[in-house]
């Protein structure tokens, strides 16, 4: 994460599930000395209405607009009186348009889960796949909590691809919180592989040791930071949803080698426990 990135971004919409992504997102900047922007879009292409004026719907937009930024300072301020907090109201064609402007300047972007269609509701379809994998930097998805925190965060790793994105951020999220950090790769056999000669031991046993050789100058970068090494039989998503029930937060990257472009963030995203950090590389 870059320091010279000092803002956390989330996007509002006046959902319930939008509240819970400010509150999470003021803990965050709180917690790692950065200041809170509260953005909402008002989405420009609801108005493209051919033969029909629309000044007073762009009008009443903007002031509904402006009451769920109020609100949304209002309520991160409660939370973190002693946090920074700035609003930004954005006329754009739509939400990953208007985040977009300010998503690459930000330390981290944080959504909610779900919403009245605007940065929530997007992850539910082939969109909010797009924002969470093709942004720059870490896309935060705020689930559902209860308020309680684990003491543990999950990085999900393809050992695969470069590790550096995921484990910069899983290292530092778990630093900041004062948490174990816990690296786990899952892999998924082919159909017949035992029946092909596959040793599904020393396969796991080689996993081990790339796993532990892609840790190790990170755990001397971070010598505080406790670290658990997890090698486990089973589906990615199935795995990171288990082991997110017992989390603060899970940390994946934005694509895999073995499945399409977004599928096990995406996976992860609908099925976890906890929130969510899909981190793709700066640009």
């Amino acid at each position: 994460m870059s320091t010279q990135r000092r803002t956390i971004l989330v996007g509002a919409d006046g959902s319930a599930p939008s509240d819970r992504a400010i509150g999470w997102a003021a803990d965050e900047a709180a917690r790692t000395g950065k200041a809170l922007l509260i953005l909402h879009v008002v989405e420009t292409a609801t108005l493209d209405l051919p033969g029909r004026t629309t000044d007073g719907i762009s009008e009443a937009l903007a002031a509904s607009g402006d009451l769920i930024l109020r609100e949304g300072r209002a309520l991160a301020s409660e939370r973190r009186p002693e946090l920074a907090v700035d609003t930004m109201l954005v006329h754009e064609r739509n939400v990953p348009a208007g985040l977009r402007q300010y998503a690459g300047e930000a330390a981290e972007v944080v959504i909610g889960h779900r919403g009245r269609g605007g940065f929530a509701g997007l992850l539910l379809g082939s969109t909010g796949l797009r924002l969470a994998g093709h942004y720059p930097g870490p896309v935060i998805v705020v689930r559902d909590q209860d308020g309680s925190t684990a003491g543990e965060v999950v990085a999900g790793l393809d050992l695969a691809e470069d590790p550096g994105p995921v484990l910069e951020h899983a290292f530092t999220a778990a630093a900041a919180r004062g948490a174990r950090l816990r690296v786990l790769h899952a892999w998924h056999p082919p159909a017949l592989a035992v029946e092909s000669g596959v040793d599904l031991q020393i396969t796991a046993d080689t996993f081990r040791d790339h796993l532990a050789a892609a840790l190790a100058p990170w755990r001397d970068r971070h010598p505080d930071v406790k670290v658990v090494e997890d090698v486990v039989l089973g589906h990615p998503v199935d795995m990171l949803a288990t082991a997110s029930a017992h989390a603060d937060l899970v940390v994946v990257g934005s694509r895999g080698r073995s499945f399409p472009l977004g599928s096990v963030s995406h996976g992860v995203i609908h099925h976890a426990h906890c929130p969510v950090a899909v981190v793709r590389p700066y640009d």
